[in-house]
């Protein structure tokens, strides 16, 4: 907070300070901190409650307050102004500690400055020596005046006892002084004290008092009373003890006077009397030097101030200006002057302030003022302009009135603001741009924040997740901090955050705890330890837990934290001994299970592909798979490992392999994918089993079961030889009659007998032909078509037949038959009915897959499961007469054509008949794919 501190830079010698209206501390120049100490306080710390009550009173009553304070540097004169404006109070305070000497005494303050005065320098000793003088010669009566510390400041008629012998030897001379100071001790002002001294003398003494203390004493001395006998004795053993010359000492004490107590009791009254005009004297005398002496340091320091009030106004830009209405006197000093650059001399009239005042500030300007002038505060900021530039300058007074509400006169300050409010607007700047960046800052504090704890949380979820809990041992307090995830672990809820040691160690398995204290107790040696034990949860059950633990140590090498993780591997230890009970497994298998990376390196090696292959784990490990593969199958292998890594499974894949020895064995081998704990392929398991045996035995009954079928097929097709046979027989009894009846029967005998031939030639295509379950349809519809033609002949000898078929179209007896009746059928009917009354014809037979996917585009409504069949068409046409339009295919009489479509649906397909130039029929079906 620097409001108004222009005033008071930070070097000036006087302390400034300024309080928020809470009794805050905003700022302190440096001379400032004696004050702050002796309040107790600093910058940004509330006020003592003492100094508090006085900023409140000043906020309150809106006037200045004025106090003085003693620090141990000095005494200041302090002064607190509120500036409600900015919502403070200016502390301003300033050294006086030169002034004090003038200033009211507290009680004993006079006291001890008298005391640290000599008393010589307040009196006039030799105005004093010659008063002694005068009246010794009158009444012949011996005086001194001795300070406290035993100096004789002035003194007549000493006897010769005393200033020859007493006061010369060490000893005796102690005596006197000590006589002199302390036995006169203790005397009230106005009395007397009547003492023999150490040296046996009678003494007396009255007290000096300057300003109430005890300064020095008057005393008359070295006297015998003239009522009490001498004691030569005493003095002649003084003499010897001290060493004096006997003789002249007993003559010099022969001398001392005898004096009455009355004589001595009258001189005393004088004494008094004398004490009490040179107390009197000498505390006039103080008091003149010492106004002498504050008067000087008043002036030097009025000037002093004065040049320091100017030279203030200079450096902080104010100047003052006074106002006596009476007097009709208005005065500014040399900075008002400069600051609205007016010379000195200038007549000075509120016209001329005004003049200088900017054109749009002077209306309010000479409105506040007018409402000063009615008792309204005047303190308000507005622009001047001074040779052609505008100044900021800062306006406040004091309006005195008389009891009646009159103006008497004023006192007022102009204070140059115009660099404070350049600072003001840059410190707007400032202040929004710091403004910004504190959001920001914050915003990034949050956000810091937000992560840590984000963080935090996912510690305690990956924790969570590895089954990894914290531990710290401070072994000074024995206390043991447990993190969440090692509760967990222990089945126990978090109900403290720390834990003792036995506690930890009533958690692990009694087999198991000796072993872990051992442990933990070495690692305090030796900084860290790992190892696997078993704990019974909370729960009662029994887990298994790693525990790795560091010991921290100190300056000295002494331990002084232990800390480390537990966690839960009991599902590992249980995968461990699976790995074990799989890894037994794979060695003690009847099958060669290998491991080859991706690239077809062997990785894993058992005990069987030793035996199968010839080569040990030694031999074989890192090198390529293909050492495996005979050289007519070189690359198989790695077109296999292509379409594993493609994802397709491959069981039971028949190949051969090439042994160590050069031989080759057949083996049946299923490759799977091997998948890393992340779900991420990582190799190739092929298992392989030697199926040399099942190979040969395979092919004996593969040979017996083709000689078996070839039987079957053999007699099948001779059984119907045999059928159409006897049905030519029986046709015989029915070619000699006439009738239209027999006509019908013979036809009905030899329409049965081409579908038992079709059937036959089918049986004979399988018993001739290398397959046994599957039939070359292409050559067999050829033969089939052939018979029909040879079977027709008579009345068809122009009849052509155009026959487009693709090549090498295989199908199974479930297809074959059905569909070789239906062709026998459709031609037939063609060769009988088609060309009667023509001397030539034609008949068409095709027969072609479709692509599937195309097909299931044009027969919308079909699944997808059929996309793996192969779409077949037959199309069986001729050049005839045709079938008259009202003629249905469904309501046929025809046997031949509704045993057409009962076949057509045994097959699951479609018949459509078109009607144009001729007959065409159009048969589509599925056959399932063949391997």
């Amino acid at each position: 907070m620097t409001t108004d501190l222009e005033l008071f830079p930070a070097t000036n010698p006087n302390p400034v300070l300024s309080v928020a209206n809470d009794c805050t501390v905003l700022y302190s120049n440096k001379a400032g901190k004696t004050l702050l100490h002796e309040w107790g306080v600093a910058v940004g710390d509330k006020l003592p409650s003492y100094v508090e009550g006085i900023v409140k009173n000043v906020i309150f009553l809106n006037r200045p307050e004025k106090i003085k304070i003693e620090t141990g540097k000095g005494v200041y004169f302090v002064g607190f102004y509120s500036v409600p404006e900015k919502k403070c109070v200016n502390i301003y305070g300033f050294d006086i500690s030169g002034w004090r000497k003038f200033e009211e005494k507290p009680p004993g303050r006079e006291v001890g400055e008298v005391a640290n005065l000599e008393l010589a320098n307040i009196i006039d000793v030799p105005a004093i020596q010659s008063l002694m003088d005068d009246f010794y010669r009158l009444v012949h009566i011996p005086m001194g005046l001795i300070d406290l510390k035993g100096n004789i400041l002035a003194g007549v008629a000493w006897q010769d006892i005393c200033t020859k012998f007493h006061r010369i030897h060490p000893e005796t001379c102690k005596n006197c002084i000590e006589s002199d100071i302390k036995l006169s001790v203790g005397v009230p002002p106005g009395e007397f004290k009547l003492y023999r001294c150490k040296n046996n003398m009678w003494d007396v003494a009255t007290p000096v008092m300057v300003g109430g203390k005890h300064v020095a004493n008057i005393f008359s001395g070295q006297f015998f009373f003239e009522d009490e006998p001498v004691d030569y004795e005493l003095f002649r053993s003084q003499a010897r003890k001290y060493g004096f010359n006997e003789e002249e000492y007993i003559a010099a004490f022969e001398k001392v006077p005898r004096l009455s107590k009355e004589a001595v009791n009258k001189k005393m009254a004088f004494f008094v009397k004398l004490a009490n005009i040179l107390s009197q004297l000498s505390y006039s005398n103080f008091k003149l030097s010492q106004s002498l002496a504050e008067s000087e340091i008043l002036v030097n320091k009025l000037e002093k101030n004065r040049e320091d009030f100017n030279r203030a106004q200079t450096v902080g830009n104010i100047g003052s200006w006074s106002l006596d209405v009476r007097k009709n006197e208005l005065a500014w000093s040399d900075e008002n002057y400069r600051i609205f650059c007016i010379q000195k001399g200038v007549p000075l009239t509120y016209e001329t302030f005004l003049s200088k005042v900017h054109p749009d500030d002077r209306d309010y300007v000479d409105k506040k003022w007018n409402m000063g002038l009615e008792g309204e505060p005047y303190d308000i900021e507005h622009r001047i302009v001074v040779d052609g530039k505008v100044k900021w300058v800062r306006e406040k007074a004091y309006i005195e009135f008389d009891k009646d509400g009159m103006v008497t006169g004023g006192f007022g300050i102009t204070q140059d603001i115009t660099e404070r409010k350049k600072s003001e607007e840059a410190l707007k700047r400032a202040h929004d741009s710091l403004e910004a960046k504190v959001k920001e800052r914050t915003s990034e504090l949050e956000k810091a924040y937000e992560s840590l704890m984000e963080e935090e949380r996912r510690l305690s979820e990956a924790q969570k997740i590895a089954h990894v809990g914290n531990w710290d041992w401070d072994l000074n307090t024995g206390e043991v901090y447990w993190s969440h995830e090692m509760c967990r672990i222990f089945g126990y809820a978090p109900k403290k955050l720390f834990h003792t040691y036995s506690e930890l160690l009533n958690f692990i398995h009694p087999e198991d705890r000796s072993y872990v204290d051992n442990v933990v107790k070495s690692a305090l040696n030796r900084e860290s330890f790992s190892i696997d034990h078993r704990i019974i949860s909370a729960e009662g059950e029994e887990r298994i837990v790693h525990a790795q633990g560091d010991v921290v140590f100190d300056e000295k090498k002494s331990p002084i934290r232990l800390r480390g993780t537990i966690q839960d591997i009991t599902d590992h230890k249980k995968a461990e001994e699976k790995i074990r009970i799989l890894a037994d497994a794979v060695e003690s298998s009847n099958d060669a299970i290998v491991t080859e990376s991706f690239d077809g390196t062997i990785i894993s090696w058992n005990k069987t592909a030793e035996q199968i292959y010839g080569y040990s784990a030694e031999e074989i490990l890192g090198k390529n798979v293909s050492i495996l593969e005979p050289y007519n199958l070189k690359g198989k292998i790695k077109k296999i490992i292509e379409k594993v890594k493609h994802g397709e499974k491959i069981h039971h894949y028949r190949t051969l392999r090439l042994k160590k020895d050069g031989t080759t064995t057949n083996v049946s081998i299923t490759y799977s994918p091997v998948f890393d704990a992340f779900g991420e392929l990582k190799a190739i398991s092929a298992i392989a089993r030697d199926i040399t045996e099942q190979i040969n035995a395979e092919k004996i009954l593969a040979k017996a079961e083709e000689a078996r079928k070839k039987e079957i097929h053999h007699r099948i097709k001779n059984n119907l030889q045999v059928i159409s046979s006897l049905l030519d027989l029986q046709a015989e009894k029915f070619r000699s009659r006439k009738c239209a009846e027999n006509v019908e029967v013979l036809n009905a005998f030899k329409e049965s007998q081409d579908r038992v031939m079709s059937i036959a030639l089918i049986h004979k295509e399988l018993h001739e032909g290398k397959r046994t379950d599957t039939l070359n349809f292409s050559a067999y519809l050829e033969r089939l078509v052939e018979n029909l033609f040879q079977t027709y002949r008579v009345g068809n000898v122009n009849t052509s037949l155009n026959i487009e078929l693709e090549e090498n179209i295989f199908f199974d007896m479930d297809v074959a038959v059905p569909l070789g009746i239906i062709i026998n059928e459709l031609v037939s009917n063609s060769l009988k009915y088609a060309f009667l009354g023509r001397d030539h014809g034609k008949i068409q037979i095709k027969l072609h897959r479709e692509d599937s996917a195309e097909h299931a585009n044009k027969e919308q409504g079909r699944t997808t499961e059929h996309y793996n069949d192969t779409d077949f068409t037959l199309i069986v046409s001729d050049n005839g007469l045709g079938i008259t339009e009202d003629f249905n295919l469904e309501d046929s009489n025809s046997l031949g054509l509704q045993l057409v479509e009962v076949l057509v649906d045994q097959l699951g397909g479609e018949i459509e008949l078109k009607r144009g130039s001729g007959t065409e029929f159009v048969i589509k079906f599925k056959v399932p794919v063949q391997n």
